[in-house]
């Protein structure tokens, strides 16, 4: 591990025609102490071959199959770095964002990850002012500057390599894509540090553009199995008690609307993943063991970041 050195991970699958503005726009930052990996998850229009002829000086990790998000855990034995920025491919970064964040995260000890501002790519509009999770376990981005310091997540950010090495892992193994974002933020929070908010690092998303193919039903599924998946290994059990009726309420509302407006292979979808919690349940009390041994803080700390104002501010249905 290199003192200040940042190792920069992009996940990509299929994006050729993304990966030259993100690379391009990292070689224009003002930060100048990193190195450069790409993980491909067996893209079929010639990534690898476009990484391996104009940029030689980035490592490429191939697997072998589409590990989703996931897959970016694949590049950690190939990373020097004291720090990991971990990037989508559909994104262009400020030439001072780094920057920004590596002076956000050394700003305090505790603090183990830094979360740019994320612009909309295309109009240069405000995309996200930071993020918000509930106690019914539906979580998204707020709207407009943001006035929260410590954030509950954040699909992309810089994070100290020796966190991610107490688990083994950067995301969940096992979620593939959607919530291994807060599955993060939340083991970082059990574990009694902090995930913070940096205004000033500013990255310009394009906003799923590898993703957007997902029909919604495939998403709701494996949003509501991540999502609860998290859920149960996160809290103590008095909390897992007290707030399992308000999580069932919840989607029951959720599978109800998808039935009103005739989305019913969405509805269908958030029942199965109900089951799947409910069939694999030995499986999700081995993940709450593993997690629970990084317990530093209690319950009343991580739901610090929690909040219920924004559930009703827009649609909380996937």
């Amino acid at each position: 591990m290199k003192k200040g050195l940042v190792s920069i991970i992009i996940v990509n699958y299929n994006g050729k025609g993304l990966l030259k503005a993100l690379v391009d726009s990292i070689k224009k930052s003002s930060f100048k102490n990193y190195e450069i990996i790409v993980v491909d998850n067996s893209s079929s229009d010639g990534s690898q071959e476009l990484v391996r002829k104009n940029y030689r000086d980035l490592k490429l990790v191939e697997n072998e199959k589409n590990l989703g998000y996931s897959g970016i855990n694949s590049a950690l034995e190939h990373c020097n770095g004291e720090y990991i920025l971990f990037l989508n491919n559909d994104m262009e970064l400020d030439k001072d964002c780094i920057k920004f964040l590596v002076e956000s995260i050394n700003s305090d000890k505790e603090v183990v990850m830094a979360a740019p501002r994320l612009v909309n790519f295309y109009d240069r509009k405000l995309k996200s002012g930071g993020t918000w999770v509930s106690r019914a376990f539906y979580n998204g981005h707020i709207k407009g500057n943001g006035d929260a310091r410590e954030i509950p997540y954040l699909g992309v950010g810089l994070i100290r390599r020796n966190f991610v090495d107490l688990f083994g892992y950067l995301f969940e193994p096992d979620y593939f894509i959607y919530a291994e974002d807060l599955d993060l933020g939340l083991r970082i929070r059990l574990n009694g540090k902090k995930a913070v908010f940096e205004p000033k690092a500013v990255m310009y998303h394009m906003h799923a553009v590898t993703t957007q193919k997902k029909s919604k039903a495939f998403t709701a599924f494996l949003m509501e199995r991540n999502l609860l998946t998290t859920f149960f290994r996160i809290f103590g059990l008095n909390n897992l008690i007290l707030f399992f009726p308000y999580i069932l309420f919840m989607r029951l509302l959720a599978i109800i609307k998808d039935i009103l407006s005739f989305r019913f292979a969405t509805a269908f979808s958030r029942i199965r993943a109900i089951f799947w919690i409910l069939l694999n349940f030995d499986t999700i009390l081995k993940k709450r063991n593993e997690a629970q041994k990084f317990r530093k803080a209690g319950d009343s700390y991580i739901l610090k970041v929690f909040s219920e104002k924004y559930l009703f501010r827009k649609k909380f249905i996937v």
